[in-house]
């Protein structure tokens, strides 16, 4: 390929042709041609060359035009041009590092665009900054992904742009994973949350892709959205926003603001609605429980769910070899712990949504009323070490009573303060009273949620009236104040105190006589005039 223009004219390179119009005209053979227009080598941070020629000139003549200014042999300004036409990549990747001269050595090592990325090692001796090039060869090898929703698939040896900051968890055999990415070539710095599906066979791409399509379609308010989705030959990703808080570690934070207790009954009822939503386009959640639920400012959702493998039901009551390895980490799994009974031996359907549901209700309104979800935990599991809902219904039910009777009595243990209401007490006891119709044990006897969100959520009798969107309302001002307390705690970790938990210890576990004396112990509770929250 011969260049774009005769070299004739090379004495006046560095100055201007004798009669030229154009003042400071740059070196070309021709004195009338016009300025080149402005250049940039980058289409949103990345190196797309099938976008470059818009901006006004040739991605040829602009490589000829570095060459020329950069070497004086036009032998050497022949070869070098003819390899960035054959390399593209490279050539603009040197000229982000600012790196024109390395493209002689990249030419005569033979550096090659298909071999992109490099390690370090390999560009010794051949570039000015290699550990500069390997930084910046994302710029190269990857491609935008806008954070709409969409889709890209990536190739074997292209570069998804996210920059990893820290594992938050991996499954038992590395098939999923969560870590916490930001986004590169974006001036966008938040930290966003990456779930990876590893990938063996097409039809396993096939199957996440369908549920990531599926997900997508989901429009409430109350469930997370997927910012966007990828694929690569050996797994898939999805991107979410991260959250500050899941429910697991709001329920096991420590706060005394007596506005915390409104805001967890506000958002019962936006998660019924949520699951509402779900139930009437014939879907079913079937993995509930606090770790599986996020809160940013006053807002509660469910996160993304229902994508990858679901899971061999394993009942720890069946004896088989792997569970004698591993019945302690199953006892204290939220899976394991939140599920309703018949989950356990086959896929979960729309009443079992229901009775998890109800079981994630009961803890938040244990610590809506002030007492710790451990010692409930402990309660639950007696002289055992399952703590789950389902194998101990009897005790869940005494548990609920409990609360229940303390409520209608007026006592709580130290949790009335200037901003309780009676209106705040009757919604407890209302929804106190909808759980027990929730965490029935047999499915048919459970209420549907529908009956609950259409029924119950009038605000007429649960006396729920402002929504967890609505963030100018004290429920809305009392998560951020929370959040100080634990800054720490993002989606996927948990502290040391969690709603999955036995403790540890050999102390003996509580028992009813937890709540002896109790009423005896409290003072006749001193209502406010009720009125408005």
């Amino acid at each position: 390929m011969s260049p774009p223009l005769s070299t004739s004219g090379d004495s006046f390179r560095n100055g201007d042709y004798p009669g030229s119009p154009i003042p400071n005209f740059p070196g070309s053979p021709n004195p009338y041609r016009q300025s080149l227009a402005p250049f940039s080598p980058l289409v949103n941070g990345f190196i797309n060359t099938s976008l470059l020629s818009t901006q006004g000139q040739s991605l040829s003549g602009w490589f000829y035009e570095l060459a020329r200014k950069q070497f004086v042999d036009a032998a050497m300004i022949r070869k070098v041009w003819q390899w960035t036409l054959s390399n593209p990549r490279i050539a603009i990747l040197l000229v982000v590092c600012d790196d024109v001269a390395s493209w002689r050595q990249a030419s005569f090592f033979d550096l090659r665009d298909e071999n992109l990325p490099f390690p370090e090692d390999r560009l010794q001796g051949i570039v000015s900054d290699p550990q500069r090039v390997v930084d910046e060869q994302w710029r190269a090898t990857s491609k935008e992904l806008p954070l709409t929703g969409a889709h890209v698939d990536f190739g074997s040896r292209e570069t998804v742009p996210f920059q990893h900051i820290n594992l938050v968890r991996t499954s038992r055999g590395s098939e999923k994973s969560v870590d916490r990415v930001r986004m590169l070539g974006s001036n966008d710095d938040r930290i966003l949350i990456r779930k990876r599906f590893v990938i063996t066979r097409p039809t396993q791409k096939t199957m996440l892709l369908e549920q990531i399509n599926k997900f997508k379609t989901y429009d409430h308010n109350n469930i997370a959205k997927l910012l966007c989705s990828y694929a690569q030959p050996s797994h898939v990703g999805i991107v979410t926003p991260r959250a500050q808080h899941t429910l697991d570690d709001y329920l096991s934070m420590q706060g005394a603001d007596p506005t915390r207790s409104k805001l967890l009954v506000d958002w019962m009822y936006d998660l019924s609605q949520a699951l509402d939503y779900l139930h009437s386009q014939s879907v079913c959640h079937r993995s509930i429980r606090p770790r599986k639920i996020l809160i940013e400012e006053s807002r509660v959702f469910f996160a993304a769910f229902g994508i990858g493998p679901s899971g061999d039901t394993l009942s720890p009551t069946v004896p088989s070899p792997q569970r004698l390895d591993q019945v302690q980490t199953y006892f204290q799994d939220q899976a394991y712990i939140y599920a309703a009974p018949e989950a356990l031996i086959s896929r979960g359907k729309r009443f079992s949504d229901v009775f998890s549901l109800g079981c994630v209700f009961l803890s938040m309104i244990t610590v809506a009323q002030g007492h710790s979800l451990s010692l409930f935990a402990q309660y639950r599991a007696g002289s055992s070490n399952d703590a789950s809902f389902h194998n101990h219904l009897d005790r869940v039910t005494s548990w609920r009573t409990r609360l229940q009777a303390m409520t209608a009595s007026g006592q709580r243990n130290g949790m009335i303060g200037p901003g309780r209401r009676m209106r705040q007490v009757g919604s407890e006891a209302e929804w106190l009273r909808i759980i027990e119709e929730m965490i029935k044990a047999k499915p048919k006897e459970r209420v549907k949620i529908a009956t609950i969100v259409n029924g119950y959520g009038t605000g007429r009798t649960i006396g729920v009236r402002r929504r967890s969107l609505d963030g100018g309302s004290p429920s809305g001002q009392v998560a951020a104040a929370l959040s100080a307390v634990n800054s720490n705690t993002v989606n996927g970790t948990s502290t040391a105190h969690g709603t999955n938990g036995v403790t540890g210890g050999s102390g003996q576990k509580p028992e009813l006589s937890v709540f002896d004396g109790y009423f005896q112990q409290q003072q006749p509770r001193r209502f406010e005039q009720a009125g408005t929250w």
